[in-house]
């Protein structure tokens, strides 16, 4: 009787306000969907979350040709790569000699790898700072901040990676000339260039002043570049055109002491290009005035001469004034390269020895890039005579 007299007043609040009649359908149909997504999942609480994949961290040294080449292809988003290099730019460095002689603005010639990367559609992060030891067996680099405020080491840091890609470049090759660090001009960057431009302005400004005697203008005036490679051989040019069609306007005096000097350890400058290039070199500078001095080694700098060794002349050692000199001698091996090819047993090498792929050889998750690396040359004649055979077959 009770349950019957109940729901007789169900009906009348249902029939007096049916809007209590569609509240309790909905009621009643979420709670039973509620029920049943509970029961499907086996519990009453959240859903599962999906874990995210972890990208691979790849470690980028150094922002030169190599880098950015290997930046610049790089489109695969799987990865998380970190780039870390002293200089923050890339710089087109076949212009360097140009920029000595203001024919080209160092800003023309550089451009922020920060820009660089913009560009791209996958993570890719920078900083400046220079690495300075690389841990192959932990996959560890340790770097510290590219500032004068980092030499005390308490801003080093140390960064994981899963792969490496170095691409350091090289410096100069000073063949532990002594005195060559101390008193000689570089080539290699930016930073070079403007110093050797600052160099030669210099010594015209002091060869200027009354206070020096005509012997003295002439050593400060007389502007050495050893080496006859490429660089060598267009700075040498540079350097001429900038001195008899800009320098001589400006300092009419000077212009009876200016003397360039070009040395060269072998029979020839230029070596490595053609013969007719070659000649065509030696003739133009001999006519522009430009003293080349062939097998001539040197052996010694020193603030004020330069000491070199003919070959053929029975070992003698001359020494030659100058004013400023520019050494371009090649390429040498950076001290973190040197000791890394120590820890993987590579100590007899000049770079690093990779295989076909730019893989170092004896490092699986390790590539080297540019002037730091060699490629294995018999490996790769190997795959051309395989591609040369395959090739003929489907011919």
């Amino acid at each position: 009787m009770n349950s019957l007299s109940l729901f007789k007043r169900a009906s009348r609040c249902f029939d007096d306000y049916p809007s209590l009649a569609k509240l309790a359908v909905v009621c009643t149909i979420s709670g039973g969907c509620y029920v049943a997504y509970a029961d499907a999942n086996g519990t009453g609480g959240a859903p599962p979350v999906l874990e995210e994949i972890k990208k691979k961290k790849v470690v980028v040294l150094g922002t030169g040709w190599a880098g950015t080449s290997f930046l610049k292809k790089l489109n695969n988003p799987s990865y998380d790569v970190q780039v870390i290099s002293p200089r923050n730019y890339f710089a087109f460095t076949p212009l360097l000699p140009s920029v000595t002689c203001g024919t080209v603005e160092a800003r023309s010639i550089v451009e922020p790898i920060r820009s660089i990367v913009k560009k791209k559609s996958i993570d890719i992060s920078f900083w400046e700072a220079e690495c300075f030891k690389i841990e192959a067996e932990n996959k560890k680099v340790h770097c510290r901040p590219n500032s004068e405020s980092s030499k005390n080491g308490k801003e080093e840091f140390v960064v994981d990676y899963d792969y490496l890609i170095i691409a350091m470049g090289a410096r100069p090759n000073t063949f532990n000339t002594p005195g060559v660090v101390e008193n000689c001009n570089f080539l290699k960057e930016v930073e070079d260039a403007q110093q050797i431009r600052q160099s030669v302005i210099n010594s015209f400004e002091k060869a200027s002043l009354p206070t020096f005697s005509d012997e003295e203008r002439k050593r400060m005036l007389h502007f050495v570049v050893v080496g006859g490679g490429p660089t060598g051989v267009e700075f040498a040019a540079e350097l001429h055109d900038f001195v008899n069609e800009d320098l001589v306007k400006l300092y009419p005096a000077a212009k009876d002491f200016v003397k360039i000097t070009l040395l060269e350890a072998s029979d020839h400058i230029l070596n490595v290009f053609d013969k007719r290039i070659t000649a065509f070199a030696e003739e133009k500078f001999q006519r522009d005035g430009i003293d080349v001095k062939l097998g001539s080694m040197v052996v010694k700098v020193s603030d004020k001469e330069i000491s070199t060794k003919v070959r053929g002349n029975d070992g003698e050692i001359t020494t030659i004034p100058y004013g400023m000199v520019v050494w371009s001698t090649g390429n040498g091996t950076h001290p973190v390269i040197k000791d890394f090819m120590q820890q993987i047993g590579q100590s007899n090498r000049r770079a690093l020895a990779t295989d076909e792929w730019l893989r170092v050889e004896g490092c699986s998750t390790i590539y080297a890039l540019g002037d730091c690396a060699t490629v294995n040359q018999r490996k790769v004649m190997g795959m051309v005579k395989v591609i040369q055979k395959a090739t003929r077959r489907h011919v």
